[in-house]
């Protein structure tokens, strides 16, 4: 069955990774690329939201691209986030009418290993940094954690989004979003964080 994904990436910086990402799912019949191409500058919010749950609709998986102008999210004078990633993300997290909630991978460009994981001698440690795609990891309800050793975790499972190295998912894209859906399916099993609160309070 033919899955429908949506990229969020920054223009700037993550658009050439973009491209060679649908190249990529050009060459799978079964992977269909429901990215958007509008520019969005001059639309107002409630405009962008609409365009964005209209586009979501139908897709089961958000990927992300983690470049080194997407870590970080912009804000304004105020420091209230001020987003398109952001907002991707989040309205991808949300149930809603006509349309669940996505699987949501995060793919972590070369620029940004050093910032988003720590390799150590037998195991990756993911770093924190202020994203709502890192407030869903590690976020496996306790009964259900497929990973026994106290705090250690199923780089696959234990996560509502897996965190991915560019090379790992371009190797293999159809393992990653296969693991997306069944998270996806299962849902209920995580405690997912929808947005975060000015003042950084997640819900």
């Amino acid at each position: 069955m033919a899955r429908k994904v949506f990229i969020s990436f920054r223009y700037s910086d993550g658009h050439l990774y973009k491209e060679e990402l649908v190249k990529k799912f050009n060459n799978y019949d079964d992977i269909i690329n429901c990215s958007e191409e509008v520019n969005r500058s001059n639309m107002s919010e409630e405009t962008i939201k609409k365009y964005l749950y209209d586009k979501l609709r139908n897709t089961s998986v958000t990927i992300v691209l983690l470049t080194p102008k997407a870590i970080n999210y912009q804000k304004d004078y105020f420091g209230n986030i001020n987003d398109w990633i952001y907002d991707e993300v989040r309205y991808s997290l949300e149930d809603r009418e006509n349309n669940r909630c996505n699987g949501l991978i995060a793919i972590y460009t070369p620029e940004v290993e050093k910032i988003v994981i720590d390799r150590q001698t037998d195991t990756i440690v993911i770093n924190d940094f202020d994203n709502l795609v890192r407030k869903n990891m590690f976020n496996i309800k306790s009964n259900y954690k497929h990973c026994s050793t106290p705090n250690r975790y199923d780089s696959d499972l234990d996560h509502y989004c897996s965190l991915v190295s560019w090379n790992n998912f371009v190797s293999n894209p159809n393992y990653y979003i296969d693991k997306a859906i069944y998270k996806r399916e299962n849902k209920e099993q995580y405690d997912l964080k929808v947005r975060i609160q000015n003042n950084y309070r997640y819900w």
